[in-house]
This record gives structure tokens, C-alpha cells and sequence, in this order.
């Protein structure tokens, strides 16, 4: 380390001697920085700098972000370039493959399989090197850099990174760590719309393979381009924080950015999610393409999806089978949904149809309140189980850990224990109050489901969730069963009419094991707390934003003072004026 007015921050990358330094441009370009200013940020293998005068932005709460998405392109890569070698495989003649003297070693197993596992994991894909058949992707939103730096250090398989920003100073700042972290030989920085550039990467020979879109707020702007410029088979990683209007909070403005009508459900969380991704499918479908979810979570103030990208017209057909519009019950919150089209098998062909509906009638059938409508929804699976699988086996045998670890494996292990086919859930405490029952332990209710031959699980998005396929009427049979005893007497007429319903199932709280998921067996770290004081979404990047509170109330002092001087030398102003006339 170097140096520089008391700060450790500078290395010098080549020898040099007392006659000559041969520092590096990034070098060059700090020292002309004014270095009290300067701030460093280490971040898993990465470190970045900048300067709170010219702030980029950058929030730390995003790390569990970027740690995720550095996993799934260790992942995506490695599959990537197992899809190239068997490609290259297929032009090798069997003599020739077996010369690698592994046959015998893997009696039994597949030998393509074999061979083509094996010489993965001689090329073992390095952090920094380029591969020419490899992954070429584009950070669209780079800002800082830090993302781009992150994937060109901890994860290998890549042919190119793009680390594209509109603004100047962001990609001034984008150079000057890049060089410093010794990546610019793989990452190149681009100063330009993010549109635009995705525009011009239309044809299939200059496509990207995976594009990382993370930008303040909606995505919206950016997908047409997006879903343009992917390759078959490339990953998109999307990342929304307009929570606020995907769940529910404003539905006419999610309308008009995501085409969809949000509920005001507690199970808002899941809900944004499947209104991204049917956005997102919305955009592939008009260019014969469709996608496939290999992960979808909502963490923190955000919701972050991982899909990739296809070409196909029969799967496209599906698309209409995979999405439903919701009905929300006013008073209990019983949700129901109706599929805007069937699919069947006749003679080996697939059969598409119309649906009839609507799923409900003019009031709920549990507590006689009327409906909200809301959607369309995606109603497929959030997540690809076998990836799953694989990606949470790499994180947990990474022989350098990530700084988020123990929360990645408490997040992808719960996704894991979700029902893939069933969408949303219900809130153990939320159906609790609404018939003004004294809420059961979630291990109590999700073993009556269990012992009457129904599935349960948790999910991911919120604490005592409940997702099962048992109905909703055997669900409030079991607070039904409850409140025989238990029931605290205050006047409701959702919950009298609820509780004065017969019941339709026995219900039998034995403890069941399958109640328990694992992540809770484990002890997991699964609904983090938060992490620092005022947590949260930061301020959007501006170009000269003063990051400190120390410059801000600098600034600030005699604001008050100085516009009434001003008001009152204008003032001045508008009478010697009016003397003249």
C-alpha cells in the first residue's frame, strides 16, 4: 500500500527506483485528486474508490445483492461453458475423449457426462481470464463499477464486460477503479444510454449472454432493449425498488410501468414478483421469446430476478396457461384466481382453450364481502429446484466465503422448501385477526395441514407465512376448531360470519415433522435484521451530491440567512428601478 497524506489507499503496481516511478494511470489520476476526500470500499475481492465531493452512488445494504449475483453467474458460466464443451465434444471422436484416462475412475457413470465434467474441472474457469467462447455480459447500470469489478474477480467464464453509465463522472470513476483493481483487460467501460447501446447488440452474432439491470426504481425503461439484445439461453438479472408501487400502494401507476393491477394482499412481496415477471414476459412474447424464472426473491426493499431468455413459438403459446387475474376478498382476504387459458393433452398434442369464470361470485362464499380484481399475474414457478440445488451447494463449499453467506444459504434454502406450484400465500397472524382468534403456533397450524394429507410451506418473502394447496374453507375450518375454545368475544362480522359456518374437514394438530422446514431446524438466518441506522433505499445519484453529513451542514449553515439577504437585494433592486420610470 501507498502512502498518501495519511491515507492508505494507492497501490503502486510496477517496480520502480529512486530515479524513476512507473506508477500506474489509475495511480496518476488519484494523485491529482484532492485525497482527503477519497473514500475506499472493500467489497468481497474488489475494492473501489471515489470521492464524496463527486459522489457515485453506492449502498452497502446491497451487498447480500451483489453476493447473490455473483453466485448465479458462477453458476450460469460454469454451466455456459459446460453447453460449449459438449458442443466441441460432439466433433471429437470417442478414441480420442477416452485418452484422457478417467473412464476407469467413473465405472458405471455416463461417459459424455464424465468427460465433459472432467474437463471443466481441469480448465477450472479462473476469475480474470478470458474465455473466447465465453460469457459476454453488460452491467447496463454500472454506477459505481463495484458490480462488474466483483464479477470480473470472483467469477470466471467471461469473454467480455461492458460497464455501461450516462454519467461522465460515474465512468471517469468506473476507469479509475477498474485499473486500480487490474481488471481493464476483461472489463471496458462505455459511456452511453443504456437503451441505445442494448439497441445496437440486436443482431444474433453481437448479442449479450447475460445483462445485469439494476437501476433506482423501475426497470421498465430498459426491457424491450433488454429482452432484444439477450441470446437464446442468456440470463437476465432484473432488479426493481419501486416496492411501494408494486405492492399496492398506487395501483394506477403500477398499471401504466408493469401493465398489471396490484392487490392490497399481506402477500404483497410475492406479488411484485410475479407482476415483474409477467412484465418481463410481456416484453419477450411480442419477439417470440419467453422466459424461464431460475430465481426470483424479494429481500430488504427490493425484489431481484434471475430468468433466461428463449425462442420459441409453441412456448409462447403457453405463456396465456402461465398467467391468471386475482380476486381478493374485501373483508377475510380469501384470494382466488382464474387462468386466462387451458392447456391439455390430446394425442400427444398439446390443446390450448378458453377458460369460464369467474372463479367467484358476486360475494365471498366465507364472509359474504364482494372482491377486488387485480392482475394479470405470472402463476409459474419462481424458481428452477435443480439450479437451486446447485447454486446452494457452491455457496456452501465456496472455499473463500462470501461477506453474506450465512443469509444466502438461509434465503436459497427457504426458497428451496417453497411449494414451486403454488402461488402466494397466507399470513398466520393476518387470518388470526380477522376472525379474532388468538393466533396458534405456526408448527400447530402447518401440522393440521399436514395430517389431513395437504402440503405447507413457509415462504421466503415473509415471516409466518403460510403457502399450501389445502383450500381456503380447510383453513378456516382449522380457526374454526380453534375457536371453540379459545375464541376472545369481540363483535366482527367477518369473523361471525367465518365462525358460525359448519365445518367442512376434522382437523388433528398432532405434531407433524413435515411441519417443521428445515431452514428452521438449522437455526438458518432467514428474516435478517436490519443491518445499519436508517436502512434502507439511498438518495438517486446526483453529479456533484455532497455524500457527507459533514459537507452537507457545511453547506447548509446561513442558508436561512443568505436568501433573506438576496430577497431583500432584489427588493432594492425593484425600487430604484421604479424611481427611474
Amino acid at each position: 500500500m501507498f502512502l498518501l497524506n495519511g491515507h492508505s489507499v494507492l497501490r503502486i503496481y510496477t517496480p520502480f527506483t529512486i530515479n524513476q516511478f512507473n506508477f500506474s494511470t489509475a495511480l496518476v489520476k488519484l494523485l491529482n485528486m484532492e485525497t482527503s476526500n477519497i473514500k475506499q470500499v472493500k467489497e468481497g475481492k474488489a475494492e473501489i474508490l471515489y470521492k464524496t465531493s463527486r459522489d457515485v452512488f453506492y449502498n452497502p445494504v446491497q451487498e447480500f445483492n451483489r453476493d447473490l449475483s455473483v453466485s448465479v453467474l458462477k453458476l450460469f458460466n460454469y454451466n455456459w461453458m459446460k453447453k460449449v464443451e459438449e458442443k466441441k465434444g460432439k466433433q471429437k471422436s470417442e478414441e480420442n475423449l477416452r485418452k484422457d484416462s478417467i473412464v476407469d475412475e467413473h465405472q458405471g457413470s455416463d461417459l459424455e457426462d464424465v468427460l465433459i465434467q472432467t474437463r471443466i474441472e481441469r480448465k477450472a474457469l479462473q476469475p480474470g481470464k478470458i474465455y473466447e467462447d465465453g460469457v459476454a455480459l453488460l452491467e447496463a447500470l454500472a454506477a459505481s463499477g463495484l458490480r462488474s469489478i466483483r464479477y470480473a474477480k470472483e467469477a470466471g467464464g467471461f469473454r467480455s464486460i461492458i460497464a455501461n453509465d450516462l454519467s461522465r463522472a460515474a465512468v471517469e470513476s468506473m476507469k479509475t477503479n477498474i485499473e486500480y483493481n487490474e481488471v481493464s483487460h476483461l472489463i471496458s467501460t462505455s459511456e452511453n444510454d443504456a437503451t441505445a447501446l442494448m439497441y445496437q447488440r440486436r443482431r444474433r452474432a453481437d448479442r449479450f449472454n447475460a445483462i445485469d439491470l439494476d437501476p433506482y426504481g423501475s426497470p421498465t425503461p430498459f426491457l424491450d432493449a433488454a429482452i432484444q439484445s439477450i441470446s437464446d439461453g442468456g440470463l437476465l438479472l432484473v432488479t426493481a425498488t419501486d416496492m411501494a408501487v408494486l405492492c399496492g400502494n398506487s395501483q394506477e401507476t403500477c398499471f401504466y410501468k408493469y401493465g398489471s393491477l396490484p392487490l392490497r394482499t399481506k402477500a404483497c412481496h410475492e406479488m411484485a414478483l410475479r407482476i415483474l415477471l409477467q412484465h418481463v414476459q410481456s416484453f419477450a412474447t411480442r419477439y417470440g421469446r419467453y422466459i424461464r424464472p431460475i430465481l426470483s426473491v424479494s429481500v430488504d426493499f427490493y425484489i431481484r430476478i434471475f430468468v433466461q431468455v428463449f425462442s420459441g413459438n409453441r412456448e409462447c403459446k403457453r405463456t396465456a396457461s402461465e398467467t391468471a387475474m386475482g380476486f381478493l376478498c374485501t373483508g377475510c382476504e380469501t384470494q382466488s384466481f382464474q387462468y386466462l387459458n387451458t392447456v391439455s393433452i390430446e394425442n400427444n398434442n398439446e390443446k390450448f382453450g378458453r377458460t369460464t369464470g369467474p372463479p367467484v361470485s358476486s360475494s365471498c362464499k366465507h364472509c359474504g364481502s364482494s372482491h377486488h380484481i387485480g392482475g394479470p399475474f405470472y402463476m409459474g414457478p419462481l424458481h428452477d429446484q435443480s439450479f437451486l440445488r446447485d447454486l446452494l451447494n457452491n455457496i456452501k463449499t465456496d472455499p473463500e466465503p462470501l461477506g453474506t453467506v450465512k443469509r444466502l444459504e438461509g434465503v436459497l434454502t427457504m426458497a428451496m422448501e417453497e411449494l414451486s406450484d403454488v402461488p402466494f400465500y397466507y399470513l398466520l397472524d393476518q387470518m388470526s385477526s380477522k376472525v379474532k382468534v388468538t393466533m396458534p403456533t405456526a408448527k400447530q397450524f402447518r401440522s393440521a395441514i399436514c395430517n389431513a394429507g395437504y402440503r405447507v410451506s413457509m415462504s421466503h418473502c415473509a415471516q409466518n407465512s403460510i403457502k399450501t394447496d389445502a383450500p381456503p374453507s380447510f383453513l378456516w375450518d382449522i380457526f374454526r376448531e380453534l375457536a371453540k375454545d379459545i375464541r376472545n368475544k369481540i363483535p366482527n362480522n367477518v369473523a361471525d360470519a367465518i365462525l358460525s359456518k359448519p365445518m367442512e374437514h376434522t382437523i388433528d394438530f398432532t405434531e407433524n415433522k413435515l411441519a417443521i422446514p428445515e431452514s428452521q431446524l438449522k437455526k438458518l438466518v432467514r428474516f435478517q435484521e436490519n443491518p445499519e441506522r436508517n436502512w434502507g433505499p439511498k438518495h438517486r445519484a446526483k453529479i456533484s451530491l455532497q455524500a457527507s453529513e459533514e459537507e452537507k451542514r457545511i453547506r447548509n449553515q446561513g442558508k436561512k440567512k443568505r436568501k433573506m439577504t438576496n430577497d431583500s437585494d432584489a427588493t432594492v433592486v425593484d425600487d430604484s428601478e421604479n424611481m427611474k420610470d
